[in-house]
């Protein structure tokens, strides 16, 4: 994919219908219901459930209950689920650039929306964690301010921002666990991060 996500296409469904529940699970970590034939799936501090049968995308618990899902958002987690593999995690945090296509991919149309956050957390890094917090991220110790986003079970996804000063501009970064390109396409990581950064600068959606 070459360009920022749009569309939900219509095969990642079918695709998803087709696949064996029990095999879905293990390798993404998440639940099956039987009865409604629809997975359940944590994404932050949300949890939603995803009928391929009825191709309904519902978020069933979170903050805002009004939320709609974005299409980046659904693209990533039904292709998280297709693509996602049972690796545990090394530890070790690299930036986009290393992971595997990553150099090429995460330039042009898909460097991450982070202005936003810049512009706004940049001279305020409480604020910066106390939004993220309320989103279920966790303090790390990088940068002025850093988090941990659960983003998805197998995929945590960590922002460090260093505050604007008298010499330097205030700039983010994003890291991911080494083990990340085995779990989503680079253009799903593309989505998930897009969906975080929206959320981290509007807290009505």
């Amino acid at each position: 994919m070459t360009e920022p996500i749009h569309i939900l296409h219509p095969a990642l469904w079918e695709n998803l219908s087709a696949a064996d529940p029990e095999d879905v699970c293990r390798r993404a970590g998440v639940t099956f219901d039987g009865r409604s034939d629809s997975y359940e799936i944590e994404f932050l501090n949300e949890r939603h459930r995803i009928h391929p049968g009825t191709l309904a995308f519902e978020l069933v618990r979170g903050p805002n209950p009004g939320r709609e899902p974005s299409v980046e958002l659904k693209v990533a987690v039904i292709t998280y689920l297709l693509s996602a593999q049972p690796v545990a995690l090394t530890g070790k945090l690299v930036a986009p650039t290393s992971l595997k296509g990553g150099k090429t991919f995460f330039q042009g149309s898909h460097h991450f929306p982070l202005d936003p956050l810049v512009q706004h957390y940049g001279g305020n890094p409480e604020g910066f964690v106390t939004r993220g917090l309320s989103l279920g991220a966790t303090h790390e110790q990088f940068g002025d301010a850093s988090l941990r986003f659960p983003a998805l079970p197998r995929l945590p996804v960590t922002m460090v921002l260093w505050a604007a000063d008298d010499e330097f501009a205030a700039r983010l970064s994003v890291l991911f666990d080494s083990s990340a390109d085995k779990i989503l396409p680079l253009d799903a990581i593309y989505g998930v991060v897009s969906e975080i950064c929206g959320l981290m600068v509007d807290s009505g959606r």
